[in-house]
């Protein structure tokens, strides 16, 4: 059954990265709608506990979403899933910062894009460790994005102030989030939902 599901994901990987047939757009849209009910929940609890001025568990629950999303349906399912969340966002006002989220969501996501699809093409299956290096780096390039663009660029935050931020919500993503989403990807891969 392994053997299965990894020959679609590295079929999938040899498709072209942006797909607009109808099931890459539906299966995108379907994993943005979850994606978008885990962080209605995470938004609210960011808030409570920074201020809403960081958002570890969104950083964290969206490696649940992202590497999936991307994994199964290439820059397709990148844009659609790092852009649906922030629509509802900000019609709902549910952070202070959410006009942000469709930068800071794609710096992500399109990074995973590519490095996932890289993997699948040259190394063939995915393990634990490569999983959690690729949402590490993809998640770095969306705290340097927040960091340096909105933190300090658009609050007028210094280093010593965002740097300890930055930390926080890499390390959560990183040993939290990355290993929840490697299992999730697993399940996904093994349900042959998406082949």
């Amino acid at each position: 059954m392994e053997t299965v599901s990894t020959s679609a994901e590295v079929r999938l990987a040899e498709q072209p990265m942006l797909r607009l047939d109808t099931r890459t757009i539906v299966g995108a849209l379907l994993l943005g709608v979850a994606f978008s009910a885990t962080m209605q929940i995470t938004e609210r609890l960011d808030q409570l506990w920074t201020g809403g001025l960081a958002v570890p568990l969104g950083f964290t629950f969206a490696q649940l979403w992202w590497p999936v999303t991307v994994i199964f349906f290439g820059l397709t399912g990148a844009l659609v899933a790092s852009n649906f969340n922030p629509i509802l966002a900000v019609l709902s006002a549910t952070h202070p910062l959410a006009w942000s989220f469709f930068f800071l969501n794609m710096s992500e996501t399109i990074p995973l894009a590519y490095m996932f699809r890289w993997h699948l093409r040259t190394r063939g299956e995915l393990t634990l460790v490569p999983f959690m290096m690729y949402c590490s780096v993809g998640c770095l390039f969306a705290n340097l994005v927040m960091a340096i663009g909105l933190w300090q660029g658009v609050l007028g935050l210094g280093p010593n102030e965002w740097l300890p931020l930055l930390i926080w919500q890499w390390t959560m993503a990183t040993f939290i989030g990355a290993p929840m989403g490697f299992y999730l990807y697993k399940s996904v891969a093994r349900s042959g939902v998406f082949r």
